[in-house]
């Protein structure tokens, strides 16, 4: 059934549904002529379930040769697959790229613009092909979603894009986003891919984002793991010279000050090594498993 207006929740609370606790949410259907009809949709999530965002980066999922690293890419969807039972999980993924160059194998004579698009847009058709097949293996469906910038700053796409999130996740569906590089221009374009884990992990009030990278986690002076830092903390003397990655765009420093910004929205953030072994279960289990930010409390 279909309805001619907007529908808002206008309250949520808790029940018990079949012996599970969870939220249950009333909506009512707003007309252009502010004609109100209460509607109440049996829209019922498990409270006990948190929301996790994971950010692939480039570096993180590629071999040296800047191709995909696909028995890495294996073993972390059986890790968010996994997660069924207690984790709504949403997938952040670069690579789209190293796909595209790994399918034309030669050099485009085009501007950086529009040399980035014609890789990007054609390698996210066998990016979300692998994600589509190895999520399968385990009874998991995903659903592709390209973002820009403006799907974070108009009020419009903010909650139509937030509505889709939580419908996936109510039908147990695992999002996958990346940029769409088919029509970002400079101005709508992220910093990087951590930005967008950034700003999807606000939008959904996530409870943790993880950070995989190439790296073990943030470093000292003397090379070794941080293991955790307050949100409001100073950047380590140690990764403001650093440098950005190889094939992707972003660095430490970009990685660090992102981190800093979710926490401080009172996420938990972990940059982490995805070649560490289970490091998503490891996480979502309580442990700390590269650097840890600790979320700030209200």
């Amino acid at each position: 059934m279909s309805y001619p207006g907007t529908m808002k929740v206008v309250k949520t609370y808790e029940a018990d549904f079949n012996g599970v606790s969870g939220k249950w949410q009333s909506f009512i259907v707003v007309f252009e002529g502010n004609l109100h009809f209460p509607l109440y949709l049996d829209k019922f999530r498990p409270m006990n379930k948190k929301k996790i965002v994971v950010k692939l980066g480039t570096n993180s999922m590629t071999k040296e040769d800047g191709t995909l690293d696909q028995e890495l890419i294996k073993d972390l969807v059986r890790q968010i697959a996994a997660l069924k039972e207690n984790f709504d999980v949403l997938l952040v993924t670069s690579g789209a790229m190293g796909c595209g160059r790994s399918i034309i194998k030669k050099k485009l004579d085009y501007d950086e613009v529009t040399t980035r698009q014609v890789y990007a847009v054609v390698g996210q058709v066998r990016l979300m092909e692998l994600y589509a097949n190895l999520f399968g293996e385990h009874g998991r469906v995903v659903a592709q979603m390209l973002a820009t910038k403006e799907d974070f700053t108009n009020r419009s796409h903010i909650l139509n894009t937030k509505n889709c999130i939580d419908s996936l996740f109510h039908e147990e569906i695992i999002p996958v986003m990346n940029e769409n590089d088919f029509v970002c221009i400079e101005e709508l374009m992220f910093t990087d891919n951590d930005e967008l884990a950034l700003m999807v992990s606000k939008m959904i009030f996530a409870d943790t984002l993880i950070i995989l990278s190439n790296v073990d986690g943030v470093y000292d002076s003397e090379k070794k793991v941080i293991s955790e830092v307050a949100a409001d903390e100073m950047m380590p003397r140690s990764i403001v010279s650093s440098e950005k990655s190889s094939f992707g765009k972003g660095g430490m420093q970009n990685k660090f000050t992102v981190a800093q910004m979710a926490a401080k929205n009172g996420t938990t953030v972990f940059i982490t090594n995805s070649k560490e072994e289970n490091v998503i279960t490891r996480i979502c289990n309580g442990e700390t498993v590269g650097t840890k930010f600790l979320p700030l409390k209200a």
